[in-house]
């Protein structure tokens, strides 16, 4: 019988990651592209980002929603999509923290009931709130 051992299967992980965070680019680009970026020392759309700023950017929020215990790639890209679309600190919103900071399964219907909560004037304020150091660049 065929084995593939843990230290086998590791090493394709950073593959799989970078692979990921293509996808993730890619899909903002596609879907959000004109989508204005605030970063500490300038502000672009989506799509007119170089790759490697956006690549980084973007794994950084992979990272950040890791944090938080979310582990379904559906789950991470549209936590992604939320700093992107709404604000790079959108999770220490109060509503945001609660729901990211105490629920144990972050799968993608946990995510959605916490997208159903959140109202019109929650996600004003927290664009209000908006952070670009946030992005870590």
């Amino acid at each position: 019988m065929f084995k593939i051992r843990s230290e086998q299967i590791q090493s394709f992980q950073p593959d799989a990651e970078t692979a990921f965070v293509r996808r993730v680019a890619d899909y903002l680009k596609e879907n959000h592209p004109d989508t204005a970026v605030f970063l500490p020392h300038m502000t672009n759309e989506i799509a007119k980002l170089p790759d490697q700023m956006l690549h980084q950017i973007v794994e950084g929020g992979i990272k950040r929603g890791g944090a938080y215990g979310i582990v379904w790639k559906s789950t991470l890209l549209a936590f992604v999509v939320l700093l992107f679309v709404s604000a790079p600190n959108f999770d220490i919103f109060p509503k945001a923290s609660t729901f990211l900071n105490q629920t144990e399964n972050i799968d993608d219907q946990a995510f959605e009931r916490f997208l159903d909560e959140m109202t019109d004037q929650d996600w004003t304020e927290v664009k209000d709130r908006y952070d670009p150091k946030v992005w870590n660049l």
